[in-house]
């Protein structure tokens, strides 16, 4: 069956505020493919890194004074498995994207794609209080054990983005669309992201 439409659209999210599956939503509603973890699968043949390593440092602020390797015995030239890793995932992110309209979940698609005219880049937030509640009710997490990773992945996540981009994760003039799931709840959240996505 045809796509509804021809946007790319990312979605960079808050942990717990359900950007994932207002995500899987769209792209099901639309009949466009989905991506998220499966971006680590196509990144670990690409760049030839093992997928579990991907997987651990996913979104996460690298250090390279802990992870550096050698390209070429005595060669002049290194690179650090961090960086690998990055390129891999944007060959991987714009080789999808290059292929028609699809959801990508994070992982900084909505900059590395910045310059293509059919992009539609969504942030899905919530206050910290129901996102808390959200995650323990998911992860059978205590709420102290909530709180911590709620703020831990948020903290990464804006690491890393910030890392490797010119912008600020989060930051609202950097997406097209900001939707708050306290406000809407995740069904008319991605009702809105549908709309827009088939109108623009």
């Amino acid at each position: 069956m045809a796509a509804a439409t021809g946007k790319i659209i990312t979605i960079g999210r808050s942990y717990g505020a359900g950007g994932r599956s207002i995500g899987r939503q769209v792209a099901e509603d639309l009949k466009i493919p989905y991506y998220d973890s499966e971006l680590l699968a196509e990144t670990a043949k690409s760049s030839g890194l093992d997928e579990k390593y991907l997987a651990s440092v996913d979104e996460k602020e690298i250090n390279d004074a802990a992870l550096y390797m050698s390209v070429g015995y005595m060669s002049p030239t290194y690179s650090s498995v961090r960086q690998i890793a990055a390129n891999a995932q944007r060959e991987v992110i714009e080789k999808i994207a290059s292929e028609g309209p699809c959801v990508i979940v994070g992982r900084r698609a909505n900059e590395i794609l910045a310059e293509r005219p059919n992009l539609l880049s969504v942030f899905i937030t919530a206050s910290v209080e129901s996102r808390i509640i959200h995650v323990m009710n998911r992860e059978h997490l205590t709420e102290k054990e909530a709180k911590k990773k709620v703020l831990r992945a948020d903290k990464e996540r804006a690491a890393y983005y910030n890392q490797f981009s010119g912008n600020e994760w989060g930051y609202a003039a950097t997406y097209d669309l900001c939707i708050n799931t306290d406000m809407l709840g995740a069904d008319h959240a991605a009702q809105i992201i549908e709309f827009v996505a088939g109108k623009t």
